[in-house]
């Protein structure tokens, strides 16, 4: 079943040459970039494929319109297509990429999940060693001594060992799809199938985890720990941000599915215009 439409089209041209018109929501990186990788939809064919976008054209403009609370630094604006030029060679059918793509894609928002709460870690630990300010009816004479504020850097510290260890058990998945490319199609499928269930569960796993640990942080911290200066908003901010996107309730209702049902998870997925009757 395909729900929505792509809005962003290719066309063909005389000269062998296409042309795209469209835009490029949360073009994570394009602000920097080259070239941009777009999904699109041939006016010609109706397939659906990948156009490389020369970025340094006339018919590309960028907007740094990115007002998320998180992903602040990732250039993640609006890149729009006027009539741009794109060469034959550059315009790729979606299917004929490497079948685990979109899991491909979640491991990058997995490995965004994990480093929020190792980095989150590193800073709680940082602080409670080196904080000198104690309470009258806390448990020891340094905040580094008290063994409730421990046991809230030592839970962060877990769940920092948990996030690793989901995304290691996703790259297994991942490793095990390319390598399935040498194999015969059913076991290639199989594989395939597998690593897109694996970052499903994993991105519902880590989501909450990780926005549970980087919250959690300020329980040991006391509201010295909520100075703008000290920026450590920043872990959940990005965290919850990261888990935001491709949203996880539609891959625990496709996870569910799979158990109960026996359903193999849609290795393609994607955001598109709402389809109207």
């Amino acid at each position: 079943m395909q729900i929505g439409d792509v809005i962003t089209k290719v066309t063909p041209q005389d000269d062998g040459t296409f042309r795209i018109t469209g835009q490029k929501y949360y073009s994570t990186g394009s602000i920097f970039a080259d070239w941009i990788d777009t999904y699109a939809e041939r006016t010609d064919t109706g397939e659906r494929v990948i156009a490389i976008v020369d970025a340094h054209q006339p018919g590309v403009a960028h907007s740094d319109d990115w007002d998320g609370f998180g992903q602040r630094t990732t250039g993640s604006g609006t890149s729009t297509f006027t009539d741009a030029v794109v060469q034959a060679d550059a315009v790729v059918l979606f299917d004929d990429r490497f079948k685990y793509q979109t899991a491909f894609y979640q491991a990058v928002l997995l490995t965004v999940l994990a480093g929020s709460v190792l980095a989150a870690e590193r800073e709680i630990a940082l602080q409670v060693r080196n904080r000198n300010r104690v309470f009258s009816h806390g448990n020891a004479d340094t905040f580094a001594r008290d063994p409730q504020i421990l046991q809230v850097v030592g839970e962060v510290s877990a769940a920092g060992f948990a996030a690793s260890a989901i995304v290691d058990r996703a790259a297994e998945a991942l490793q095990a799809a390319y390598e399935g490319a040498a194999l015969d199609e059913a076991e290639d499928e199989r594989r395939n199938d597998r690593a897109e269930l694996a970052t499903a569960q994993a991105q519902v796993a880590l989501t909450s985890l990780a926005t549970t640990a980087t919250s959690h942080l300020f329980d040991a911290l006391a509201a010295s720990g909520v100075s703008t200066t000290k920026n450590l908003d920043r872990h959940w901010r990005n965290a919850r941000t990261a888990g935001s996107h491709n949203p996880w309730v539609f891959k625990a209702r496709i996870i569910g599915d799979h158990a109960v049902n026996g359903v193999e998870p849609p290795r393609v997925w994607a955001i598109g215009a709402t389809r109207r009757g």
